[in-house]
């Protein structure tokens, strides 16, 4: 019987890579907000994935440069004042970079505008969720057997105010790449502008109690013309909300 034969070191190097970036990559945002996220998250990954290219080639050189060949140990270097600088301050530079990247993205993400378009207070109760638009009378409240919609307009900043009613709660579009939880007591404000018309799904992504799971909504973008409507028509009382 013939050993099996191994497969290229190339091969699994490959697979390994691939697995890596599978693992690392973040979802497209549907909103001008969460396009700061993905932006910041893939600079975060790109330079982690130079790092350790970088890491792991000079370790893989060190083993195949110096390893062991006879009984004779190779030239020991005791203190190099030029290489200690220099592994002192390149990761210095990049957490730097990486602070400022950051900060940039946060108020890109965290400070509101001065007009925005629509103003929804969203209130998180055991368990689903009330969709309340600022200065129109129009309510949209949810039950767990009817899922409630969040309807907006692409391309305008909606300002959310984030309420719970009882427990703690959390308010989660995973196409937004955005959550923040909705605390008892506490109002959060934060401005989603969606760049996109479709239906995005969301959920409370914090453990609230034995219906936890039931705690579903959407997110429906429409054209502007298209929300006026639907608005004129909640407005008159004609417009329901549709079910699982």
């Amino acid at each position: 019987m013939q050993p099996r034969r191994r497969a290229p070191a190339a091969r699994w190097f490959a697979l390994a890579a691939l697995v890596l970036v599978a693992a690392g990559c973040a979802p497209q945002s549907v909103t001008e907000e969460g396009r700061a996220i993905y932006g910041l998250y893939n600079l975060f990954l790109y330079i982690a994935a130079v790092v350790y290219v970088v890491v792991a080639g000079l370790v893989i050189w060190s083993v195949v440069r110096y390893r062991r060949r006879d009984d004779e140990l190779p030239k020991q270097t005791h203190g190099n004042n030029r290489l200690e600088l220099a592994w002192t301050a390149i990761p210095f530079v990049i957490v730097l970079f990486l602070f400022v990247a950051t900060l940039q993205a946060q108020h890109k993400v965290l400070d509101p505008v001065a007009q925005p378009g629509v103003k929804v207070t969203v209130t998180a109760f055991q368990w689903s969720w009330r969709f309340a638009y600022e200065g129109t009378g129009v309510e949209v409240i949810g039950t767990p057997e009817r899922v409630p919609e969040l309807v907006v307009p692409v391309g305008q900043t909606v300002r959310v105010k984030l309420e719970s009613a009882d427990v703690v709660h959390s308010f989660y579009v995973p196409q937004t790449l955005f959550k923040r939880q909705a605390i008892p007591g506490i109002t959060s404000e934060f401005d989603l502008t969606f760049e996109k018309v479709g239906l995005y799904h969301g959920a409370c992504v914090q453990f609230c109690g034995l219906q936890h799971t039931d705690m579903v909504f959407r997110v429906r973008v429409l054209s502007q013309g298209e929300y006026q409507s639907w608005l004129a028509a909640a407005r008159r009382g004609a417009a329901g909300q549709p079910g699982t």
